[in-house]
């Protein structure tokens, strides 16, 4: 086959020693230039590296590299013995200045959304704002400057160290030693007597909602939940096509004589015994056993979202619910973002035996399981007794700052509020004693730049009042410097 002819032309190559743009940079956007708008045909020679740096005044290396970032674009080839050349199917249709140009108005993505996903787009304002330095009273945050780091990167780096298993895809269930620590804590804390097998390691408990929806409800089915209640959770249930029946709250948690009589009976019953979300109220143990017998007698599931229960100021935490549960329908869930810090992104179900295969199915077509390194280290730093210790320093000092913030909301907004203390969890909910109080408490911490959350974010109805305050994350210091001015706007 006869070689093609070389079909260069040298003027209109035109460069600028003075311009901001590096030389070859100047020659490599040119010769592109000439093969997109076709000046360089497929196939057309180019003159070797030493010849074009002669013709146009540049040292050869200004050339050369010209040459290859084209090369590896896709521009040029350089074939042995052949020399460089334009390619064959240069990528001109699909970049630079040659791409197809269209006077049809930009597609809006948005319309190639299924319903669903249009109706998520618009709730994504939703999506909280990620903070370095939270501001008081910003609800959900344990204590982070607390945590012993020292301990937990000690552990981490010996188990990146000894063992190579960090490196490899874990089992979807989670690691064996960590299910076996959580099972021998559970048995001990809720006295709920679980084998390791029943538990299932989850990226959190939004994970874990999602993977209860796909294996325990079916389009249509009824789910009673708390109202006011977990509003996120609830969302999932929503997207997998659950019809959520709110059931109203008294002092005792979820007041069931308010829940409906009317068929369908619930397939899934969803509660925070506890230390409510949001009310904060801990539900009785008169409560917990009539739950227990409206399952039993509905065949329904009880999730027992556990996400605080450790910190409880009055006595010894209840019993779970799923050890109070001898007909095994109750699904405990629980969560170490709250009881540890919220990167380590891990928590787990307590699930009935028969069900643990299922759940770990779930788990590897989701995400095949968490990270190995960080369950590895969860599991020293149960072992070791230092996840018992924290745990008990956090007590105490969340048992001090939710006094603080107590009595320093009676003393600078006592006339404006109704606070009621808990015997647990990590924040406190305030209403105003009249809306019109209220909605001068809101303003005021607006202006002060108080955080919150409002109550009726997390109500189906958007009309239950109040205003959850977070106190975990805040020293004492912190707590009535903010009360201070808080009170200071409401004047």
């Amino acid at each position: 086959m006869p070689r093609r002819k070389e079909q260069f032309e040298f003027d209109w190559i035109q460069l600028d020693n003075n311009a901001a743009t590096p030389v070859y940079q100047q020659l490599e956007n040119q010769l592109r230039h000439a093969i997109t708008n076709q000046v360089l045909q497929p196939e057309d020679r180019v003159p070797s590296s030493r010849n074009l740096a002669s013709a146009i005044g540049v040292s050869r290396n200004t050339v050369l590299s010209a040459y290859e970032q084209l090369i590896s674009e896709g521009y040029l080839e350089s074939v042995r013995g052949s020399g460089t050349r334009v390619a064959k199917i240069p990528p001109q249709a699909f970049e630079f200045d040659t791409a197809s140009k269209s006077n049809d108005p930009p597609v809006n993505s948005l319309d190639d959304l299924s319903p669903l996903g249009q109706q998520l787009s618009e709730e994504s304002h939703w999506l909280p704002p990620v903070a370095t330095h939270p501001k008081a009273f910003t609800p959900h945050l344990p204590a982070t400057d607390e945590f012993p780091l020292q301990i937990w990167n000690r552990f981490s780096n010996e188990q990146a160290r000894w063992s190579s298993r960090h490196l490899n895809l874990g089992e979807p269930q989670g690691y064996l030693p960590l299910r076996e620590s959580i099972a021998q804590y559970m048995a001990v804390s809720r006295g709920l007597s679980c084998t390791p097998q029943q538990v299932v390691i989850t990226s959190g408990s939004q994970q874990a909602f999602t993977m209860i929806a796909q294996l325990l409800l079916t389009p249509g089915d009824n789910a009673w939940v708390e109202e006011p209640g977990n509003a996120p959770a609830n969302r999932l249930l929503d997207i997998a096509g659950a019809q959520l029946v709110p059931v109203p709250l008294d002092s005792e948690g979820i007041d069931l004589s308010r829940a409906p009589k009317m068929k369908p009976t619930p397939r899934l019953i969803c509660v925070t015994p506890g230390g409510q979300w949001p009310m904060g109220m801990t539900m009785s143990l008169n409560r917990r056993l009539q739950l227990i017998a409206t399952a039993q007698r509905h065949k329904s599931w009880i999730i027992e979202d556990d996400y605080n229960g450790e910190f409880r100021y009055t006595g010894r935490p209840h019993a779970s619910l799923s050890s109070l549960d001898s007909s095994g329908r109750t699904i405990y869930m629980g969560t170490f973002s709250k009881l540890l810090f919220p990167a380590i992104r891990l928590g787990f179900l307590i699930v009935p035996p028969q069900l643990a295969k299922a759940f770990a199915y779930v788990r590897f077509l989701q995400d095949r399981s968490s990270p190995q390194l960080v369950q590895m280290t969860l599991h020293r730093f149960i072992e070791s007794g230092n996840f018992v210790k924290h745990i008990r320093r956090m007590r105490s000092l969340y048992a001090q700052r939710q006094t603080t913030l107590y009595e320093s909301l009676q003393k600078h907004l006592g006339d404006f509020i109704e606070v009621q203390k808990p015997e647990s969890g990590m924040h406190l909910t305030v209403r105003g004693v009249a809306k019109e109080a209220e909605e001068r408490l809101i303003t005021a911490a607006c202006r002060a730049k108080v955080e919150f959350h409002p109550v009726s974010i997390y109500s189906r109805t958007h009309e239950t009042q109040g205003m959850i305050l977070g106190f975990a994350a805040f020293d004492t210091q912190t707590i009535q410097r903010t009360v201070r001015r808080w009170a200071r706007e409401m004047s």
